[in-house]
């Protein structure tokens, strides 16, 4: 992989942001697809290209032709995962998860339908076009590393890594798809070779239960009653409010549990790590010199968010000023 890449945060389906973000990164669009001129730079997608946006139909064929290209990697988001299993009739393939409700390996309840809906209506009419979307989907891996650089849709664990090298994946094309997104959806490992907790780890992070009688709604008006966790903070030295990572909503002033106390954290002295997923708002900033979060909620629902890369060149110690992005909105 080349040296120069341009990370690029969640898309949700803007694709006039995206071909507007490309354009003001120096990428050159020809034969239907998007290149940097003399192919001196690559584009690393972080994940989440469909869903709440009115583009995703074009916005996944826009990313989809430059990872064809080989001028961009396209990582899975939790999105993607997500409609895979909405999609995915539970026990085929032989594995029947009991804990799940539903037909499906993501229940059909009207918060998850709502959810998907702007991808659905993307495809009205090309169902055909859908079914090779999701095959696409199947195609894109959980993670990449370099000796330079790690980048994922949420969150970066070694331990993880071990996991999924250790049964020979890391993508759901690695093997039967029926057999891994089962696995992959196994969270309380009815079946030994659960898969649960590695890729809930890259696409969605660490998360904490809230404290009893604790709840917050989400930009999208789902109750939670679980707060996402800083994984690059160190939980020994932290409160509750300051280990979890929810911007705009106030923690309670409590205790870190035992359990989260004993977790590790992504080290001061790792190489960069990217990443997009949690829902950032303003303007872009570092989280630490190797720290780098380029979801600035450009679906949110305010509209003044804004889709954003990081123009990285092999440095060990990031720079703020490379922050590149386009508001919300932008034709």
């Amino acid at each position: 992989m080349k040296s120069s890449i341009d990370f690029i945060g969640d898309i949700h389906g803007h694709a006039s942001e995206l071909r507007a973000l490309l354009k003001k990164l120096g990428y050159v669009e020809s034969a239907g697809t998007f290149r940097f001129p003399g192919g001196e730079r690559t584009v690393v997608f972080l994940g989440d290209y469909i869903d709440r946006g009115n583009e995703v139909r074009e916005a996944v064929n826009l990313v989809r032709a430059m990872r064809d290209a080989g001028s961009a990697v396209a990582l899975m988001g939790n999105h993607e995962f997500n409609a895979l299993s909405f999609w995915q009739l539970n026990g085929l393939g032989g594995r029947f998860i009991k804990s799940i409700r539903g037909g499906y390996l993501r229940e059909h309840s009207f918060n998850k339908v709502a959810i998907h809906a702007k991808t659905v209506e993307s495809y009205k009419g090309r169902q055909a076009e859908f079914a090779e979307m999701l095959d696409f989907l199947k195609t894109l891996p959980f993670y990449v590393e370099t000796e330079t650089f790690r980048a994922q849709h949420a969150c970066f664990d070694k331990n993880c890594v071990e996991e999924l090298k250790a049964a020979g994946i890391s993508s759901f094309a690695d093997g039967n798809f029926d057999e891994l997104i089962a696995r992959a959806n196994d969270q309380f490992s009815e079946y030994e070779d659960s898969l649960f907790h590695p890729i809930d780890i890259f696409l969605k992070g660490p998360e904490v239960k809230l404290p009893e009688g604790v709840t917050f709604r989400d930009g999208e008006g789902v109750l939670r009653k679980r707060a996402r966790l800083r994984w690059w903070q160190d939980p020994k030295n932290a409160t509750f409010q300051e280990i979890c990572f929810q911007p705009g909503v106030k923690m309670p002033a409590c205790e870190v549990a035992p359990e989260i106390c004993n977790n590790g954290f992504y080290g001061e002295d790792e190489r960069p790590v990217f990443f997009g997923h949690y829902w950032l708002t303003g303007l872009p900033e570092l989280i630490r010199a190797n720290v780098c979060c380029l979801d600035y909620s450009v679906a949110g629902y305010r509209g003044d968010g804004r889709l954003v890369a990081y123009r990285f060149d092999g440095e060990q110690v990031l720079d703020a000023s490379k922050f590149v992005w386009v508001d919300a909105g932008t034709v």
